[in-house]
């Protein structure tokens, strides 16, 4: 008997191995490696890109201010703000992705689920009632 059970957990680790549903977890499979974003990933999200949103906002400013004179550059308004906007949606973005180690966004408030609650009504009998889609029941009760 305990040779048969033997057999049967070789033949289902044997099966585990084979079958992608009972394997381990991807990360306990890459060797111990760790997800997320590398050293040079992060200074570009949070460095780079934002940087490049501000030099774009900046130029388009000065696209502008060359086709009206009148118009002056301030560094705050065209630089800075871009520059800003796009810092905050790549430390938004980080906040939701798990600090970029998934694809799958998880929200900042885990709101509840909505449960549609059904109405009971009770009939007495004698009274006219109404149901949920406002058809009326008559019942054999007198109205007093």
């Amino acid at each position: 008997m305990a040779r048969k059970n033997n057999d049967d957990s070789e033949a289902f680790s044997k099966h585990a191995q084979e079958d992608t549903a009972l394997a381990a977890p991807a990360e306990e499979a890459g060797g111990g490696q760790k997800k997320g974003i590398t050293f040079l990933g992060k200074v570009f999200v949070f460095v780079i890109f934002p940087v490049t949103v501000g030099v774009i906002g900046l130029y388009t400013s000065y696209l502008e201010t060359r086709r009206m004179p009148d118009k002056t550059l301030s560094f705050d308004r065209d630089f800075m703000v871009p520059f800003l906007l796009a810092l905050a949606m790549s430390v938004v973005i980080g906040i939701q992705t798990g600090g970029f180690s998934s694809t799958k966004v998880k929200p900042l408030v885990a709101w509840p689920k909505v449960r549609k609650v059904k109405k009971i009504i009770k009939k007495k009998k004698g009274d006219t009632t109404s149901d949920e889609d406002g058809d009326q029941v008559v019942s054999d009760k007198k109205n007093d």
